[in-house]
């Protein structure tokens, strides 16, 4: 009971932020993709272009209240929940109650915490749960992961929850148990939750789908992972087999491939008129995308590179733009036909959250960078292995497989993909610092001060 009251506790500040810059943003900030999914929602046709599981959480927050703002409300106020419960845990590792009190003021009042937990994307509840499972982690690491059943069972729980909504999440998930396997207490139920995720996988990809009547996502727009190395390959004109440039050119011409930036493949697959959808044979794109890439390892190399820069590149270039929320819901014609347009409660505050957003967000240096809070945050990670417990390293691992799993599936660089690694990663600096905070106000070492006799 006392950790709901403290998880409750160190949540209502967050609540209480988020709710102002939601009013702010009324009904909810909204993009061509909240658009695509609440059209689903309202329509029950749906395709697992966004996991169909999440269009049905939505759907039942829906059911309580038919508005896009109670949604967005439901999912902020379980995320706070979730940062209270990771608090309440870092407590009973004996950091002050002080540290924890000022981070679930400042923790919210991140610019990129706030801005897309107040969107309606699948990527806010994600994080909830990969926040909750490394709060649970952290639990277990508190214990040597020799843990009742109760605690098994809800890592099992946000496991499932990362499966059922993105589309990497099964990695992530998947991933977090079977290297817990690595931990002799740990194997047994980690191994068996590891084989969980994958069936929970296997099953909302099959069953779930085929019991609604719902198209999975079609095979052309999975190979939109492999278009960015088609285009890296064209852009260097390398040689081209007859084979490789009948599979390239069926899809668009040479200028458009050149255009493509390396870092973002999006517009070109969904607004350039030259691309013809019906002539990518995914087999042949996927096939001629991984032959180029080992003829050419170098280029390939470098298109990573160019790729997954959210995650390694901690400084910003000039005028440089990190595609993150879009600050209203986008006016098009299916924002149009839904009836769904920006009511500000607070005009004010949503006309200086814009202008503070372009003045300081955007290419005017590192904090706007997702890694540097992961560089930071795996730093921290390693700090806590050292002065505190060993068996920390587990703190990382959601965090970390979020990202290694964006690797390959990456198709632009969007702030929200990586955004719940950043949270994670903040959460755990939290951490660190509080560490080395008590080491230094007490003469006892970080393991003496973190062992609490009880956990009621």
């Amino acid at each position: 009971m006392r950790t709901i009251t403290s998880s409750i506790a160190f949540a209502i500040p967050s609540v209480l932020i988020y709710l102002v810059v939601h009013l702010a943003f009324w009904p909810a900030q909204m993009s061509p993709d909240s658009l695509d999914q609440w059209q689903q929602l309202l329509t029950w046709d749906f395709d697992d272009t966004h996991p169909v599981s999440g269009t049905l959480l939505n759907w039942m927050f829906y059911r309580i209240v038919p508005s896009p703002a109670f949604v967005v409300f439901a999912h902020y106020a379980l995320f706070a929940l979730a940062t209270g419960y990771f608090l309440t845990e870092l407590r009973r590792w004996g950091v002050a109650l002080s540290i924890l009190m000022a981070a679930a003021v400042l923790f919210p009042l991140f610019p990129p915490n706030f801005l897309t937990v107040t969107t309606l994307w699948k990527d806010v509840p994600f994080a909830t749960a990969l926040i909750a499972l490394t709060a649970l982690c952290i639990r277990g690491a508190r214990f040597s992961f020799i843990l009742p059943v109760s605690v098994w069972v809800a890592m099992g729980a946000a496991g499932i929850a990362l499966v059922l909504l993105r589309h990497n999440g099964v990695i992530v998930a998947a991933g977090v148990f079977l290297i817990l396997c690595a931990v002799r207490p740990a194997r047994a139920p980690a191994a068996t939750l590891a084989a969980i995720q994958i069936v929970a996988f296997v099953l909302s990809k099959t069953l779930l789908l085929t019991g609604l009547s719902a198209a999975p996502q079609s095979a052309q727009l999975r190979s939109i992972i492999a278009l960015p190395m088609l285009a890296a390959m064209v852009r260097s004109d390398v040689h081209l087999s007859p084979q490789q440039e009948q599979t390239i050119l069926a899809i668009a011409p040479v200028e458009a491939w050149k255009s493509i930036p390396c870092g973002n493949v999006v517009p070109f697959y969904f607004d350039d008129p030259r691309v013809s959808h019906a002539s990518i044979e995914p087999n042949k794109v996927f096939s001629t995308a991984g032959s180029l890439a080992i003829q050419h390892p170098i280029i390939a190399w470098q298109q990573e590179l160019c790729m997954t820069e959210l995650f390694w590149r901690p400084w910003a270039r000039s005028h440089e733009q990190v595609a993150d929320t879009p600050l209203e819901i986008t006016q098009n014609a299916l924002a149009a036909q839904l009836k769904l347009i920006t009511q500000s409660k607070i005009p004010g505050l949503a006309n200086w959250l814009r202008w503070f957003h372009g003045r300081y967000f955007n290419g005017k240096g590192p904090f706007n960078r997702p890694a540097l809070y992961l560089l930071v945050g795996l730093i921290s990670t390693v700090r806590l292995m050292i002065v505190a417990d060993r068996l920390l390293w587990v703190a990382w691992l959601p965090a970390g497989l979020n990202c290694a799993s964006l690797v390959l599936l990456i198709q632009s660089q969007e702030y929200r993909f990586v955004w719940p690694s950043v949270a994670a990663s903040l959460l755990i600096i939290i951490f660190a610092a509080g560490i080395e905070a008590s080491r230094r106000q007490s003469t006892a070492t970080p393991h003496d001060a973190r062992v609490i006799a009880s956990d009621t």
